[in-house]
């Protein structure tokens, strides 16, 4: 087994070297010439090969070869004990957004429920697109109680950190928040734009956060390409 994992060590070394080495949509060589380069056997390198794929740094084209892919935007996730919350360091690359739309509605049953507010308090909503590095990764839509933030310019939504505007300029301080991950399929709407087909692996981020003064007053649903990004938690258990 030490030595199995030794192999497909150096294998994933190797491919990741010349991945590196490639522009995006370059081909590597076949399956059979890096098995016989690395003197290991075709079903351990064809192993390697499948996590590289469904991390994105490969892409597989039938009957064409291997293809150096995007990897995948990585969220990492540094959950401590309950009693620490979690932080979000930043993710990889460039990230933007273009707010698609936005209104002050007043809240439905959902909304209200999620929220703890009355039936029709005003909450301002804002679907929003969000990118790395130019490509779409997301449509997200935020749901905040306006009462907080009346007034918001969407061009400092586009410009800014959303949380960090809210600290900044109206003195609201994300404090802890409860997310639900969840995988769906594309519906055509959000295939559209996120560019994909519809169908297309999503992963759906819904999270209600707490200001410092312990009150709900944001819901968010977003929906992510399951091929370009994923989230990584990293648990202290303690004692257990």
């Amino acid at each position: 087994m030490t030595v199995s994992l030794r192999k497909r060590d150096r294998a994933r070394e190797h491919l990741i070297g010349l991945i590196e080495a490639r522009a995006v949509g370059q081909a590597i060589p076949s399956e059979r010439q890096l098995a016989a380069e690395l003197g290991i056997s075709r079903p351990t390198l064809r192993a390697v090969v499948d996590e590289l794929v469904r991390d994105g740094w490969l892409t597989r084209e039938h009957g064409r070869g291997m293809f150096v892919g995007a990897p995948k935007v990585d969220q990492r996730i540094a959950g401590g004990q309950a009693s620490q919350g979690a932080a979000y360091p930043p993710a990889a690359g460039t990230w933007t957004s273009q707010v698609l739309n936005h209104a002050v509605i007043p809240a439905d049953t959902a909304i209200g429920s999620r929220l703890r507010i009355e039936t029709g308090t005003p909450v301002l909503r804002i679907a929003r697109r969000r990118l790395v590095d130019g490509e779409p990764i997301a449509v997200e839509t935020i749901h905040v109680l306006d009462e907080l933030i009346h007034g918001l310019e969407m061009r400092a939504v586009e410009s800014n950190s959303f949380y960090a505007l809210l600290r900044d300029r109206y003195d609201v301080f994300p404090t802890d928040a409860e997310q639900i991950h969840e995988a769906a399929a594309a519906d055509s709407t959000e295939a559209g734009l996120l560019e994909i087909p519809a169908g297309s692996p999503l992963l759906i981020l819904e999270r209600l956060t707490r200001d410092q003064h312990g009150r709900l007053f944001e819901y968010t649903r977003a929906a992510y390409r399951a091929d370009r990004y994923r989230v990584t938690t990293h648990l202290s258990l303690g004692n257990t």
